[in-house]
């Protein structure tokens, strides 16, 4: 989460949306400075923000749930900044790596698990994540596909003449451009039930080579009813106060601000 006092924004990022490139640049550019955590939700910031902070234009962004989950497969099957293996990052000594993860991990590598074989595995009800808390409090939602012409668009929005362009970083290695190759039709109908839901809300097309395009009813029921619970949880947890690892953008800018 970065806060820009001078421009009046807040910019809440979500997991593996660009969080990164943004905060960095934001921080760089104009005057963004860290707040609470790095994936902090806007119920976190009511909690603390004054009268005047609340007023502040923000804005995160939406990305396809199809492409996270490709994203987090390969991100794990490189072991990125070697993440998944550090206990220092682990949920129980204060990280974000939960044991959930670990499982995943494990998985792949002890199993050499290609994509399909991943998602068989561990894909079986309808993927929510945080964007449920957050994009209804945003005042713009950048488009993750359209991230460049929409990150411009959130700042001149914001009240910035002339902002910069977005540079790419923590781009994820090993990663394939063409969703085809991941979700092939050995797992396309999963993929419908898992996905299916998440892409109508946010206004997602459904490939259109794929032989099923009807969402099953009970995807529908499972993400409804499930998407409540979750959002109740969500709301419960506690989430640690410690500082994002060293070397990391955002727990080098944490540091900075000390």
């Amino acid at each position: 989460m970065i806060i820009s006092h001078k421009y009046k924004f807040l910019f809440i990022g979500l997991s593996f949306s660009a969080s990164s490139a943004i905060t960095k640049e934001l921080h760089k550019e104009y005057e963004g400075k860290p707040y609470l955590r790095k994936h902090s939700l806007y119920h976190e910031f009511l909690k603390v923000a004054t009268e005047e902070e609340k007023k502040y234009f923000i804005f995160s962004v939406l990305r396809n749930p199809m492409e996270i989950a490709v994203t987090v497969y390969e991100k794990m099957k490189a072991n990125a900044k070697g993440n998944f293996t550090n206990p220092n990052l682990f949920t129980e000594n204060g990280g974000h790596i939960n044991k959930k993860q670990r499982d995943r991990f494990n998985f792949i590598h002890n199993n050499n698990a290609s994509f399909q074989e991943y998602f068989k595995k561990f894909f079986n009800k309808p993927f929510d994540n945080f964007a449920r808390l957050t994009l209804d409090n945003c005042d713009y939602v950048i488009r993750y596909e359209n991230i460049s012409e929409d990150y411009k668009i959130a700042l001149v929005k914001a009240g910035i003449e002339n902002p910069k362009g977005l540079p790419v970083v923590n781009k994820t290695s090993g990663k394939k451009k063409d969703l085809n190759e991941y979700y092939t039709e050995d797992i396309q109908n999963l993929a419908l039930f898992v996905f299916g839901p998440f892409l109508e809300k946010y206004k997602y097309d459904i490939p259109r080579h794929w032989k099923f395009q009807k969402i099953p009813f009970s995807a529908y029921f499972l993400f409804n009813v499930g998407g409540f619970i979750r959002k109740w949880k969500w709301k419960l947890r506690k989430h640690s106060d410690r500082k994002s690892i060293e070397g990391t953008i955002y727990g080098d800018m944490q540091r900075d601000e000390v």
